[in-house]
């Protein structure tokens, strides 16, 4: 019922250099239209809050998968040892612009908001971090106020995951980043392929969201209808507060009929819980030629559980979405690839593929679904993001000058993507996307398959 991380593809050019994720030495260089970083000969001063002249004091959050485990199947394995990995190696290579990193670590169980609130006091005004990198509170069952205690109370630059423009909008200007792409804009991008490509034509469409994402879809799914010529059914608002969805379930009988009488056939889903396995499940029993639209390709691991289950059919097939190259081209890029290789050599451990992992174990009793290789980009996505942004932003780094960075940034180079770019009100970064739609019948369990060619949607 939690939205948490699953792998979003990733192709990254071979020259790509990046202290965190290549055994190159070379320190890492912006690229694009944005200005040459500041000049690196000034002396490096105690310059700002967790930022001094020999260390920089981050943080890292991430979510506590043990408190999730009865409702999900996988998590990422030891995420502290990532990190540990991945920082250390960091280190040796000079730090960030000079400067050591040192961090502190917590987990936090998303359905404790309590716990989450507390948390942004405790890193900002106990341990003084210049920066919060992970997953720092998920929606649901948050309804990602708790970042702006980060990003806008306690003016403290954050790379998150799970990010609604929203919630971004609400922060202070370039402190709330994300290496992936808001929610409303992934949405947008598969009605945009959607139109393009006339999938859904003569369909009748209608939107299903949770409370927290119908502000955000409800305008983009009327202005997509209205350009590609459909009609429009009952819009249905599910409450989901928390992992009881009783409720939240009946709400969703009752628009199941109304959509049956309307002729509804084709549905958008916005907002990660809606498109969990019981509201899915439901949906398609009841109608079951009904077209499914995603607003993210999470859903991807509730798709994936499914087929590990053997349920059949799968009520996910076919269900379109917006993503990049799929999990195996994502796992096989130089980007990832130069990343997987360094918690290799360190650990001494193989760090198994997504059809490895689909090959596992399944069913009552069976251990939990490791997808190291998913903690593995996303640790090396932020570490790599804040090192080319604080660089840029030169020795004398702080919020003024962090910021400016961001807002003249252009293109930069992640290892969860191939296109990527930040600007002034563009604070997330991942560009690049195509049309895809899930097909059981991948190896490995499943997985998104391409149906258009990639794309760079960065305007």
């Amino acid at each position: 019922m939690v939205r948490v991380r699953s792998a979003v593809a990733v192709l990254l050019v071979a020259t790509l250099v990046l202290s965190a994720c290549s055994d190159d030495k070379k320190e890492a260089s912006t690229t694009g239209s944005g200005p040459a970083a500041a000049s690196s000969d000034a002396p490096l001063t105690d310059s700002f809050r967790g930022v001094k002249a020999a260390t920089i004091k981050i943080a890292f959050v991430v979510v506590d998968f043990k408190c999730l485990e009865q409702f999900i199947d996988n998590n990422q394995g030891d995420d502290e040892k990532i990190i540990k990995v991945f920082v250390d190696d960091m280190n040796k290579k000079g730090g960030i612009g000079g400067r050591q990193i040192e961090y502190v670590f917590r987990r936090n169980c998303p359905l404790k908001q309590d716990e989450v609130a507390a948390t942004c006091t405790e890193l900002t005004d106990d341990e003084q971090v210049f920066a919060v990198l992970g997953v720092y509170d998920t929606e649901p069952p948050g309804d990602g106020t708790n970042k702006l205690c980060l990003s806008k109370e306690k003016e403290t630059v954050q790379i998150n995951h799970i990010l609604k423009q929203s919630v971004i909008d609400q922060a202070i200007p370039g402190l709330l980043l994300t290496p992936g792409i808001a929610a409303e804009r992934q949405l947008n991008a598969v009605l945009s392929l959607l139109e393009q490509e006339k999938t859904l034509a003569g369909k009748k469409i209608a939107l299903l969201a949770d409370q927290n994402s119908q502000a955000g879809a409800e305008p983009l799914v009327t202005e997509f209808a209205t350009a590609a010529g459909l009609q429009t059914g009952s819009t249905a608002v599910l409450t989901i507060t928390s992992e009881e969805t009783t409720a939240a379930q009946a709400q969703l009988d009752s628009f199941i009929e109304k959509w049956k009488s309307e002729g509804v056939n084709a549905l958008v889903m916005a907002g990660l819980s809606i498109s969990a396995k019981q509201f899915v499940e439901k949906i398609k029993a009841n109608i079951p030629d009904m077209v499914l639209i995603a607003d993210a390709t999470e859903v991807g691991t509730q798709a994936k559980d499914e087929v590990l289950a053997g349920v059949s059919p799968n009520p996910y097939e076919g269900m379109f979405a917006a993503s990049g190259p799929s999990a195996i081209d994502n796992f096989n890029s130089a980007g990832l690839q130069a990343c997987i290789k360094i918690y290799e050599e360190t650990t001494g451990e193989k760090v198994l593929s997504p059809v490895e992992l689909g090959q596992g174990e399944t069913g009552v009793g069976a251990p939990k679904r490791e997808e190291v290789y998913i903690g593995i980009q996303d640790r090396c996505a932020e570490l790599s993001m804040l090192k080319q942004i604080a660089e840029k932003a030169g020795p004398n780094l702080t919020n003024d000058t962090w910021i400016a960075a961001v807002n003249s940034f252009g293109k930069i180079e992640l290892p969860n993507t191939p296109f990527a770019s930040l600007k002034e009100g563009k604070y997330d970064a991942d560009d690049a996307f195509r049309l895809v739609s899930w097909d059981s019948s991948i190896e490995g369990g499943g997985d998104f398959k391409g149906l258009t060619d990639l794309k760079d949607i960065a305007g």
